[in-house]
């Protein structure tokens, strides 16, 4: 199993932050520092006319399950739901005052955790947007959102793993990494029972948040880690300001391929964010150079 660039967008005129796959449509969105959500035909390669403008940077996007909601954070902390099928904003949400970093959605449980730049989160019941739950974790940038088992598990930019319970609210401080150490990704790891955890300083840490201790630890990338992905189960992809990707064979977490300009010609500038569509084979990486890369999973 390799992947090969097959289409490389150049037309957003900022970096990129944000995307996700609107899978009835097939549709890719995208957003970024120009300030639009824009969106792509997955098999023609072309922009289509659904887009949304905004007033300010895009940091997250993220559809519910349903395909009834799209979520969109802000870089002003502001967050707006848009109904899919009317295409109209039913909800505008300015509460947070800093950019919304993290977005996390739980079809289970209808509960929407965002998580912002001056590390405050707030907890929303999507059936009425309702506030829920508040509180302030760090004093910077809450960038990893992950709901497990009926909980919030989020990571801070002073290196806290914190527990959040979503039926009573309860905040459990589980583990702090060395060094302070900058979270920008977190995924469970079912191999060994532990988190993943991408930090700043380009290492994957596997933490163990029930015995509350780092069982190991390995250099990733040379420059920060921003994303981790789960490629059927098989495989995990990682994206890093050091401009290239790495699949990593999930069985010993060795590197099976190397993703960057030489030879694939694709990104030129930091690597922001990344998303496997399965049902497409396809993974998806978008950066500060503005464009969007789409790579083929080849058998």
């Amino acid at each position: 199993m390799n992947f090969k660039l097959i289409k490389k967008i150049n037309q957003h005129s900022g970096s990129l932050y944000a995307v996700n796959y609107w899978k009835s449509k097939n549709l890719l969105l995208t957003g970024g520092a120009d300030k639009i959500v824009a969106s792509w035909d997955l098999s023609s390669f072309e922009n289509t006319p659904f887009s949304i403008k905004t007033n300010s940077a895009i940091l997250a996007l993220e559809i519910t399950p349903d395909e009834k909601f799209l979520f969109i954070g802000l870089f002003n902390g502001n967050f707006h739901v848009i109904d899919l099928q009317t295409r109209a904003e039913v909800k505008f949400i300015p509460f947070h005052k800093t950019g919304l970093f993290a977005i996390s959605y739980s079809d289970e449980n209808k509960r929407l955790i965002l998580g912002s730049g001056d590390g405050t989160y707030s907890v929303w019941d999507t059936q009425n947007f309702t506030l829920l739950d508040k509180g302030k974790l760090a004093f910077g940038k809450i960038r990893a959102i992950q709901q497990h088992n009926g909980k919030a598990v989020l990571g801070t930019s002073e290196g806290n793993i914190v527990e959040i319970d979503l039926q009573n609210f309860k905040v459990k401080n589980l583990f702090q990494l060395e060094n302070n150490n900058s979270i920008f990704s977190m995924l469970y790891y079912p191999n060994k029972k532990v988190w993943l955890v991408a930090t700043k300083s380009a290492f994957i840490h596997a933490i163990n948040l029930e015995q509350q201790k780092e069982i190991f630890s390995f250099p990733a990338h040379n420059w920060p880690v921003y994303k981790m992905e789960w490629i059927d189960n098989n495989f995990i992809a990682t994206c890093s300001r050091d401009k290239t990707i790495k699949i990593w064979n999930a069985q010993n977490l060795e590197i099976h391929q190397r993703l960057e300009f030489n030879p694939h010609k694709s990104h030129t500038h930091s690597i922001n964010n990344l998303l496997y569509i399965s049902s497409l084979k396809r993974l998806i990486s978008i950066g500060d150079d503005k464009s969007i890369c789409i790579w083929e999973k080849q058998s």
